[in-house]
């Protein structure tokens, strides 16, 4: 558990520069006669390569599987340059990041239908059940509402650039929530510059809560590694940021509790369409 977040680290706010370093580097790199031999079933990969992003979603969800070859990699620079030069033959990610990927590429696509899908929730402490329960009941009361619809559509648009989010109040008063945010996790957690409340569609539901309950929230911009050590040793009373309920049995294992899922996100495998794949420069401007 303890690596699951660290490439989250990396913000995806910085996914253009990444696809704009790997444009210059796949230029014409590709193996000569490739063919496009696309996949027509998702559950049955008839022995294809597989590039996941190392302790992800997608590497927890399709290890095991036998009818594809998965290739772990640090970086998702790695990941692309990988598929560019046909070391692999697809690769798999949640929609969001397929969506940015998307948008600033050309090559590619995602094969549809998702071959699964993928909550995101918040940690809580060992100390901190009633919290876990209270926000859960909440959860389930804002699932309800015309506020959580907007939600979901919005998430369902995001063009893979603009995160546009509603405005939400603080409260000044009231008992002090302490909440440790993975804070460069575009679009789901992320601080805007010069900002020190973070935004983003995970972020959502916690301040809808602290307003809900009357609670000031105190956030802490974090790691994986500093958020696990902070939630046992109770520096802080949760964490939220692209916390996803693959890994939501070696939390619990851990001695911590896990919410409900705030949103669940189709989970798809991405392959080229021709030999080289590009970046769409003006996407990048």
């Amino acid at each position: 558990m303890k690596n699951r977040q660290k490439n989250r680290e990396i913000s995806f706010c910085r996914l253009g520069a990444v696809l704009l370093l790997c444009a210059l580097l796949l230029s014409g790199c590709g193996t000569a006669g490739w063919e496009y031999r696309p996949i027509t079933d998702v559950s049955d990969l008839e022995g294809r390569r597989v590039g996941v992003n190392l302790a992800w979603e997608a590497d927890y969800y399709l290890t095991g599987r036998e009818d594809m070859e998965l290739y772990r990699y640090d970086t998702t620079a790695d990941m692309i340059l990988a598929l560019g030069y046909d070391k692999v033959d697809a690769l798999a990610m949640d929609g969001l990041m397929w969506k940015m990927m998307q948008n600033q590429s050309s090559g590619l696509e995602a094969v549809e239908p998702a071959f699964g899908e993928t909550g995101y929730v918040l940690y809580f402490g060992p100390e901190r059940e009633e919290l876990a329960e209270d926000f859960n009941a909440f959860l389930a009361e804002y699932k309800q509402t015309e506020e959580y619809r907007d939600f979901l559509e919005r998430e369902a648009a995001f063009d893979g650039i603009d995160y546009v989010g509603p405005e939400i109040p603080a409260c000044t008063s009231g008992p002090i929530l302490r909440i440790a945010v993975l804070g460069e996790s575009f679009p789901r957690s992320f601080f805007d510059p010069g900002e020190r409340v973070p935004v983003g569609f995970d972020m959502e539901a916690v301040r809808r809560y602290a307003l809900a309950r009357g609670c000031q929230v105190e956030y802490f911009n974090s790691t994986y590694d500093d958020l696990i050590i902070g939630l046992m040793n109770g520096l802080y009373d949760a964490a939220v940021g692209y916390l996803s309920d693959v890994y939501a049995e070696e939390v619990l294992a851990a001695g911590m509790y896990v919410s409900d899922s705030m949103d669940d996100t189709p989970m798809y495998f991405v392959q080229k369409t021709r030999q080289d794949i590009s970046v769409e420069l003006d996407e990048l401007e």
